[in-house]
């Protein structure tokens, strides 16, 4: 039987003309998965099944990208596809596109390009493309209209990402990286909040974030702070006590400097012994050192011309309950102008400077104040310089990649009229010049042990230092006590000075005052 080309034509065109246009969907997935489509909506069970309804999940976590058969197949099966995989996954798309947009066929949302998939953004209006972006117009704002767009994006971030999908790999794995961007927005929220003077907002946020991650220095920072300034000094009180704690009992460091900060001021509003050092008289236009057992604690002035070493020390002295960086120079002549207005009980001193070297600095220094206690640095030491400067009266010389642990206890310990002299500078003294041999740091820290302390060094925190590495938080919670311990170190600040100290690892940090 033949058919009129004329008539199959007509029958064509009326096909087009009543194939419907394809209308915006508004998915949303954060949470239970919903899909409006016009005054009809679908549920996560209303797809055609569990894995109709995964592959769109999939597709949904790369919105707006291809995805490739083969990289579905992989996802979908997790590692394990059946023998037919390929036309199983095309059999399963074909439901979900009768489910997801009836009549239209391959021309609706979700589309085929060339050897996979993708959802049409054009199409597909997405709760969790909406608040990502959100967060990206936030890094570009002033503060306040900053403030309320990350509001407007921890609304909707209020479930978790895929509740349906309890179980599968693949989900996890996302719910988590999208977990570390909700608290990455929440302690911006909080520091934003704090900024534009609104404490109980900042501490709601604080107090969510350390719910599902107590370990959040960032967090406890904005809470300890929001109590401050909301009037509840005693109550920042309790979350410092109970973060140092926490700190202590899960990673076996101390809280760092912006808490610290904020324990000080809370500890002077509620009348705590944070009190100056009592008035001394001067000599020569010097007041005296103060003793160690004074209420401020060892008060220390670093002087050398690197500045990261420098910046490292004052953090790692900042760290110990009985000591203090006043300030830090970086020649002689402010080293001898900053003795003269911080009157410091130790100098940590630099060799070599650029206008001189620590021997010119420490004579004008112990001229005027002779119970300043001055501890020397330096990596190529000389007997005829030992001999100076025991001469001088300094008190203490080490090496400068010496153990960070061995320079806080000397500073602790140095005292006017004799001198530490560490042994490996005495083993080098016995050497002949350009036969001292490079002694490798011990204990070295392992590959891994690196990689966790190069990632804290760049500013991450301890869940995201896990996830970059793909290890659980308590394998890497792990990695820090060792690293700790390995070092002598009590905090990741003090870590990452020690391991500068040892020539371990480079660290170029920015540090600020406090």
């Amino acid at each position: 039987m033949s058919v009129d080309p004329m008539q199959a034509a007509a029958r064509g065109a009326v096909t087009d003309q009543e194939m419907p246009s394809p209308e915006m969907l508004y998915v949303t997935i954060l949470g239970s998965l919903r899909i409006r489509r016009g005054d009809s909506t679908l549920g996560g069970s209303e797809l055609g099944g569990p894995k109709p309804r995964q592959i769109l999940e999939i597709l949904l976590m790369n919105f707006g990208n291809p995805l490739s058969k083969e990289r579905l197949v992989e996802t979908l099966w997790e590692g394990q596809p059946p023998m037919e995989a390929l036309p199983t996954l095309e059999s399963y798309v074909s439901v979900l596109r009768r489910h997801l947009q009836p009549g239209l066929g391959k021309s609706g949302p979700l589309r085929t390009v060339t050897g996979g998939y993708m959802i049409d953004p054009d199409l597909v209006d997405l709760d969790l493309a909406r608040f990502n972006a959100l967060l990206q117009q936030a890094t570009h704002c002033v503060p306040r209209a900053a403030l309320e767009l990350l509001q407007e994006a921890l609304d909707m971030a209020a479930a978790p990402l895929l509740g349906d999908e309890l179980k599968a790999s693949w989900a996890e794995n996302e719910r988590a990286n999208h977990e570390l961007r909700v608290s990455r927005a929440r302690t911006d929220a909080a520091d934003l909040a704090l900024a534009l003077k609104e404490p109980d907002r900042a501490v709601a946020w604080a107090r969510e974030i350390l719910s599902g991650d107590p370990l959040n220095e960032r967090a406890w920072a904005a809470l300890v702070r929001g109590l401050d300034e909301s009037g509840q000094p005693l109550e920042g009180l309790r979350a410092f006590e109970q973060c140092r704690r926490t700190l202590d009992r899960e990673m076996g460091c101390s809280p760092g400097e912006a808490l610290r900060a904020a324990h000080a001021s809370l500890l002077r509003q509620t009348g705590d012994p944070v009190l100056p050092a009592p008035a001394r008289a001067t000599v020569a236009g010097f007041p005296p050192a103060a003793t160690a057992a004074g209420t401020a604690g060892i008060r220390i002035l670093t002087v050398d011309d690197h500045r990261t070493f420098t910046e490292l020390l004052t953090g790692a002295l900042d760290r110990e309950a009985d000591l203090q960086s006043v300030g830090s120079a970086f020649s002689v002549a402010t080293a001898i102008r900053l003795c003269r207005e911080l009157a410091p009980d130790v100098v940590v001193m630099d060799y070599h400077l650029p206008d001189g070297n620590g021997l010119t600095a420490s004579v004008r220094i112990l001229e005027h104040a002779p119970d300043t206690r001055i501890i020397m640095l330096t990596g190529d030491p000389s007997q005829d310089v030992l001999r100076q400067a025991a001469g001088i009266g300094i008190c203490g010389f080490l090496p400068k990649d010496g153990s960070l642990a061995t320079m806080l206890d000397t500073v602790r310990h140095a005292r006017t009229g004799n001198m530490v002299v560490h042994p490996s500078l005495v083993a080098q003294l016995g050497i002949p010049q350009g036969r001292t041999a490079h002694v490798p740091p011990n204990p070295l820290l392992s590959p891994r042990e690196l990689d966790v302390l190069r990632l804290m060094a760049d500013g991450q925190e301890l869940r995201s230092v896990a996830k970059s590495l793909g290890i659980s938080v308590h394998t890497c919670r792990g990695y820090v006590r060792t690293i700790f311990s390995k070092l002598g170190s009590h905090s990741p600040r003090e870590a990452m000075a020690e391991a500068e100290l040892r020539g371990i690892l480079s660290v170029e940090l920015d540090v600020q005052a406090v």
